[in-house]
């Protein structure tokens, strides 16, 4: 499954102050950066005005970021469309790192500059491993035309959500959605197999009921930690 690139800076207060002090004089030739104004006052924008990815606008949040030591691109908008796709969006990204960040980071700077996460998505990088171990459990071993409703199926899907909960690490709506769904991940369900069991991905259908599901306990679960102080 494709997922959107990150990019984070990292440092003290002085550093971050700094990298927003200096970036500006990186963005150059197909690159601009807007001037602050007093209603965007706590964002950096910078304009692609070139042609070889999509014109568009990197946006970094700094307010109260700067304290708390990590800047990251926080979106990527397009200037000509309405929308990018997820690989319009990590190619806007990948030029911006090469040609604003990288000069930047090459200059001898002390901040801490990551390199473009993976487009790929690791569900490691929401959940634990033991609630991944536990969701494939569940996936290999449940019936994909009922869902979560066998009493053996519902089980390991309970045991799941619980663990994301105890983890305090748990997946949005659209996600669990979208991942459900990933036959890169998951498989794709051979033609003319019949089964309703296996190793394949689940099919639209129930994999947002099983999101909503997910979704809904997870909120009733939060509550009553909260509010027993669990």
């Amino acid at each position: 499954m494709k997922t959107y690139r990150e990019l984070y800076f990292r440092g003290t207060a002085k550093q971050l102050s700094e990298f927003v002090d200096q970036i500006g004089k990186y963005a150059v030739g197909d690159w601009k950066i807007e001037k602050q104004s007093e209603r965007w006052k706590d964002y950096l924008f910078f304009d692609y005005i070139g042609t070889h990815v999509d014109k568009a606008r990197v946006s970094i949040y700094v307010s109260d970021k700067i304290s708390k030591g990590e800047l990251c691109v926080g979106n990527i908008v397009p200037v000509e469309k309405n929308e990018l796709s997820v690989d319009e969006y990590n190619a806007v990204l990948l030029k911006f790192y090469d040609d604003v960040i990288k000069p930047f980071k090459e200059s001898g700077t002390e901040l801490s500059v990551s390199q473009p996460s993976d487009d790929i998505f690791d569900p490691t990088s929401v959940i634990s491993e033991t609630a991944l171990k536990k969701l494939k459990l569940f996936c290999s071993a449940a019936n994909k035309s009922t869902g979560s409703s066998h009493p053996c199926d519902q089980e390991r899907w309970f045991d799941f959500i619980c663990q994301t909960v105890d983890d305090g690490k748990m997946f949005d709506y659209s996600t669990l959605a979208s991942f459900l769904q990933d036959e890169v991940y998951w498989g794709k369900k051979p033609d003319g197999f019949i089964g309703v069991m296996g190793s394949y991905a689940w099919d639209e259908e129930h994999a947002y009921e099983l999101a909503s599901e997910y979704e809904n306990s997870c909120e009733v679960l939060c509550y009553y930690k909260k509010t027993r102080g669990i």
